[in-house]
């Protein structure tokens, strides 16, 4: 009989404590998509959430945003989905750049001071040349 967690998934119950849990870097090669995780915790499900970039959390600007809602929120080649049953906020990049790298926050919007944690983004040269 198996005592704890069930092994590889218990990284899916560890945030749902925390109140933003978000890789602190990740990478991807230039013109391919890029996604970001970044779980809430359970209650925040209704508030909206954001990605913003910028150097820190204070003059970051808003890239896209949910609204409160789970239905997906596109800009341009960023897109923004909330899923309410795993409290998980996804960013997808798509056709990456360079301009693209840097630092972001994933934030949820509440009174008073949002929730908000830092990611940086990594933009690797592309793979075009790998079959050679």
């Amino acid at each position: 009989r198996m005592m704890g967690t069930w092994p590889g998934w218990g990284w899916l119950l560890l945030p749902a404590c925390q109140a933003l849990v978000a890789p602190q870097e990740v990478s991807g090669h230039a013109g391919q998509a890029l996604t970001l995780n970044c779980w809430y915790a359970p209650g925040y499900q209704g508030y909206n959430k954001y990605w913003c970039r910028g150097a820190s959390r204070d003059s970051c600007s808003k890239v896209v945003e949910t609204a409160g809602r789970e239905v997906p929120q596109q800009r341009g080649r960023v897109s923004i989905t909330d899923n309410h049953v795993f409290c998980l906020v996804l960013l997808t990049l798509q056709e990456l750049s360079e301009e693209d790298a840097g630092s972001y926050w994933c934030g949820v919007e509440r009174v008073g001071r949002d929730i908000m944690t830092p990611v940086t983004i990594r933009v690797l040269p592309g793979e075009r040349w790998h079959f050679v």
